[in-house]
C-alpha cells in the first residue's frame, strides 16, 4: 500500500462516521428525499415527477439532519449515496442507511471520498459478498471500509478546490450548450434567407445520384472483405468511425458500393430520431462502403454542394419532408429510395450554397473549440480528484494548476 504523505491517517469509516437510525415519528411536515446515481439526495416529489413512491405514513422513515449522508442499500455500488446541505431536517425511506462523520471529518469532503473511483469499487465488492439477496450494503459492512483522511484544514481546502473545479465545468458546460443553440439558430436563419432567394425547387434526383449500400448476407464467391458503415455510424452531422465493422463483399459488388469523399450518407429510417439523419462523408477510411440501410447521395457538385444539401436535410425543412412522406409504426418510421429521389430542393446559387457551408463551418470550429475546453476541464477534474484524495497531489500543486486556468 503506498506510504500516506504526513499529516494523513488511514481509518475504517467506522472510526470516523456513526450510524443514525432517528425516526420521523409524528412529525408532520418534512421533506422526502431520494437518493440518485448523479445528482445525489433530491426532494422525491420534484424527481419522481407526477407520482409519489413513499408511503402515506412516514413515521417509520429515517430522519437525515444538515450534514448527514444517506444511501440507497441496494444500489450503494451504482454511486447512489448523498450528503444532505438542502435541508435543516428532512428523511428517507426505513430501506436506506443514514450516517454522519465525526467533528475532525468536514462532509463535502467525505462526500468526494465516498463517490470516488477507489471507493465505487469496495462497494462492488462488499455487494457481491453480500448475504442479502439484493446485494445490499448494510452500514455493519460499509463501516470496514478503509479511507485516506487528511487533516480538517486540508480536507476543506481540498473539497473548496473541487467545487471550484466543478463552477468551472458547469460554466463551461452552459457556454458550450448556449453556442450550440446560437449556431443552429443562425444557421437555420440563414438558410431560410438563401431558399427564400432560389430561383426554383427540383427534385434530388435531377441533382445527385441516389443509391442505396450493400444488403449483408449476400456474400458470393471471390469476395473481399471490405468496413463498412451501420445505421449507427450516421448520426445527425457527422460520422461515427469509432466502431467499424467488416463484410465479404464480390469485387463487382466492391467498385459499386465504395463511397467517396463528398457522399452524402441518409439513415433510411428506424427510431423516428434517425429518419433522414446523416453527414457528408469525408473519405477518412478508404476503402469503405456502407450498408443497405443507409442511402448513399453523390451530388452533381456544379450544381448542389455536399454540404448544402446536408444542412438542408438536417434543418427542420428537410426534417418536415421526411416526417410527412414515411412510413410510420408505433416509434418507428422509413422512407424508400422514390421518396428521397422526389426530395424537392430548393437550390440557390452556387456562392450561396458555399457562403453557408462557410458559415457553418465557422459555428462548428467554434463549438469544437469550446467542447474541447470543456473536456481538458473535466479530464483535469478526474485526475485531479483522484490525486488530491490520496495525497499524490497536495493542495498547493493544485492551486497551482487552477491559477493557470
Amino acid at each position: 500500500m503506498r506510504e500516506l504523505p504526513d499529516g494523513w491517517r488511514r481509518v475504517a469509516l467506522r472510526e470516523v462516521t456513526e450510524e443514525r437510525t432517528e425516526k420521523v415519528s409524528t412529525r408532520r411536515k418534512i421533506t422526502v428525499l431520494s437518493s440518485t446515481k448523479y445528482q445525489g439526495l433530491v426532494p422525491s416529489d420534484e424527481y419522481f415527477k407526477n407520482r409519489t413512491i413513499y408511503s402515506a405514513d412516514l413515521s417509520g422513515y429515517k430522519i437525515v439532519r444538515r450534514g448527514w449522508f444517506a444511501y440507497a442499500t441496494n444500489h450503494l455500488a451504482e454511486g447512489s449515496i448523498g450528503l444532505q446541505e438542502a435541508f435543516d431536517v428532512a428523511c428517507v425511506s426505513p430501506i436506506y442507511t443514514v450516517f454522519s462523520c465525526h467533528d475532525d471529518v468536514y462532509p463535502p469532503y467525505m462526500f468526494r471520498v465516498l463517490k470516488s473511483p477507489d471507493l465505487l469499487a469496495k462497494y462492488g465488492v462488499h455487494e457481491q459478498a453480500s448475504v442479502d439477496r439484493r446485494g445490499a450494503v448494510r452500514y455493519r459492512d460499509f463501516r470496514k471500509i478503509e479511507v485516506s483522511i487528511p487533516s480538517n484544514s486540508e480536507q476543506r481546502r481540498i473539497a473548496e478546490i473541487l467545487d471550484t473545479l466543478d463552477t468551472q465545468i458547469a460554466n463551461q458546460r452552459e457556454i458550450f450548450n448556449k453556442l450550440k443553440i446560437v449556431a443552429a439558430a443562425m444557421m437555420d436563419n440563414h438558410l431560410t434567407k438563401i431558399i427564400r432567394a432560389a430561383d426554383a425547387d427540383f427534385p434530388l434526383a435531377t441533382l445527385a445520384n441516389i443509391a442505396s449500400g450493400v444488403t449483408l448476407g449476400t456474400e458470393t464467391g471471390g469476395s473481399i472483405e471490405l468496413p463498412y458503415l451501420r445505421v449507427a455510424n450516421v448520426q445527425d452531422g457527422y460520422i461515427d468511425t469509432s466502431e467499424m465493422k467488416s463484410v465479404n463483399v464480390s469485387r463487382t459488388d466492391a467498385k459499386r458500393y465504395l463511397l467517396e469523399a463528398g457522399d452524402v450518407l441518409l439513415t433510411e429510417g428506424g427510431d423516428l430520431d434517425k429518419l433522414g439523419r446523416g453527414a457528408v462523408w469525408d473519405a477518412r477510411i478508404d476503402p469503405c462502403i456502407c450498408q443497405n440501410h443507409i442511402f448513399r447521395v453523390r451530388c452533381d457538385k456544379n450544381r448542389l454542394l455536399p454540404e448544402y444539401l446536408a444542412a438542408y436535410c438536417s434543418s427542420h425543412y428537410g426534417k418536415s419532408y421526411f416526417l410527412s412522406i414515411a412510413k410510420q409504426t408505433t416509434n418507428l418510421a422509413s422512407i424508400n429510395s422514390t421518396q428521397l429521389k422526389n426530395m424537392p430542393i430548393p437550390l440557390p446559387q452556387i456562392e450561396s450554397q458555399r457562403h453557408l457551408i462557410e458559415m457553418t463551418e465557422a459555428g462548428k470550429e467554434r463549438i469544437s473549440d469550446e467542447d474541447a475546453r470543456l473536456q481538458r476541464l473535466e479530464l483535469l477534474k478526474q485526475g485531479l480528484t483522484e490525486d488530491l484524495l490520496t495525497g499524490r497531489v497536495r493542495v498547493s500543486e493544485a492551486e497551482a494548476v487552477l491559477e493557470s486556468l
